[in-house]
């Protein structure tokens, strides 16, 4: 009985269409899933560990240019004295030249930003980095005022080329990461910032002439620049686009541009007048109201350094509107301080607040869909520019008016328009 029944389903295998198989065959294949060949498979983990080695290459090397930038204007900030002295400059004369150097950032951004569109960012990248090392080094050599003047419209050139191309770069790096990492990249711009003031003033206590001070740091900027061209590019790299991306921005860009405003003005202002307003409101000491913007920038750079998972855990919308109210809440504090040390607490506090406001407004308008990334990042950035160029005399006709306390309490009010605006403008950038 049973040798006949096996000889049945054997007849019966024998009858199957060609190309079919009997049903204990069929289930063999579904115990044993085809894979793909282990040689394909080890290919495409080569192909991901490298594109892993690119990405972490080009965020070494965008971090780098982000220091060397920060630390050109440190340079630059250091020697402002020496070359004040040098010239025998009067302080409206130094005014006008500071304002020339804001004014060559402001016409390089635009323009840079519509190059990045056109080239790529990598290579504005290197080429305004080279130029910037360039131009450090012209101050020390001007014979009189109009000539630092150039010398200053040149560096305010090269700082505004680079800060939007490496910025263009950095976004683009971050939606290759998958995740949040502008905060961390731009507190490499303070820490640089930092470290070419100390260093600046090191060589200034040392001796060293104006010449040295700033083209041996010029020098070692133009080098590094070069080496991180080699690194800058990565995997999946974005490509650059025929055609120049000069247009008008759009809602969303310009809603972008006036946060942006809000929280550039906010840092200028306190750069310019907390000092200011420690000795002269509060009566701090010399030293003490010096050390403010220190302090101010120190505890910016530690969020940043912190803030790539604060923004990844909150969201940009909610990290930013965050952000606003306790910057808002900090400036209160120094506005009401009734003595110095709650003024520095409020500072501190400020350098919190305001940590984590422009790296995701600019992250978001590399986001904005239908703009050109390089295009919306250099209108925010030339807006931003533009309120902490406009801060500072607003201020100071504020004071001038009804008092600094009442000029702190308008930064209060910008934080707050910071968090009151996030959530409409970053919850939908588009």
């Amino acid at each position: 009985m049973g040798r006949g029944r096996r000889s049945r389903l054997r007849g019966a295998a024998d009858r199957l269409p060609q190309g079919a198989r009997p049903w204990h065959e069929r289930r063999r294949d579904l115990r044993s899933p085809s894979r793909p060949p282990r040689r394909l498979m080890t290919s495409f983990a080569a192909a991901d560990a490298a594109s892993r080695r690119s990405l972490m290459r080009a965020r070494i090397a965008t971090l780098a240019l982000f220091f060397v930038s920060g630390a050109s204007l440190g340079v630059w900030a250091a020697h402002i004295p020496l070359l004040k002295a040098g010239l025998a400059l009067d302080d409206s004369t130094l005014g006008l030249v500071m304002l020339a150097m804001g004014t060559g950032a402001l016409v390089a951004m635009p323009t840079t930003g519509a190059l990045v569109h056109r080239f790529g960012a990598v290579r504005i990248c290197v080429a305004s980095g080279l130029f910037l090392g360039a131009v450090l080094a012209l101050p020390p050599y001007a014979p009189h005022a109009p000539a630092l003047g150039v010398a200053a419209f040149l560096i305010g050139l090269g700082v505004g080329g680079i800060d939007i191309a490496m910025n263009a770069h950095a976004a683009a790096l971050e939606r290759a990461w998958s995740r949040p990492i502008m905060s961390s990249i731009h507190a490499f711009f303070s820490i640089g910032g930092l470290a070419g003031a100390a260093g600046a003033a090191g060589l200034i206590a040392l001796g060293a002439g104006a010449p040295f001070g700033m083209g041996a740091p010029a020098l070692v900027l133009a080098t590094t620049v070069a080496a991180s061209g080699l690194w800058l590019r990565f995997a999946d790299e974005e490509q650059a686009e025929p055609g120049l991306a000069l247009r008008l921005p759009s809602r969303a860009v310009l809603a972008l541009g006036l946060l942006a405003i809000c929280s550039f003005l906010c840092e200028g202002a306190v750069m310019e007048w907390s000092g200011v307003f420690l000795r002269d409101v509060t009566a701090a000491p010399l030293a003490l109201a010096a050390g403010g913007y220190a302090a101010f920038s120190a505890s910016m750079t530690v969020g940043r350094l912190l803030g790539d998972g604060f923004v990844h855990r909150l969201g940009a919308a909610r990290a930013v509107q965050a952000s606003g109210v306790i910057a808002a809440a900090a400036f209160a504090i120094v506005a009401l301080a009734p003595d110095p040390w709650v003024a520095y607490a409020g500072l501190l506090l400020a350098g919190l607040g305001l940590a984590n406001v422009v790296p995701p407004l600019f992250s978001a308008a590399s986001r904005v869909p239908g703009v050109a990334p390089a295009a919306a990042l250099a209108m925010v950035a030339s807006m931003g520019y533009g309120g902490g160029l406009v801060g500072p005399p607003l201020i100071g006709f504020l004071s001038d008016a009804v008092g600094l306390r009442f000029g702190f309490a308008l930064l209060a009010a910008l934080a707050a328009a910071i968090a009151f605006g996030a959530m409409r403008t970053l919850a939908r950038p588009g």
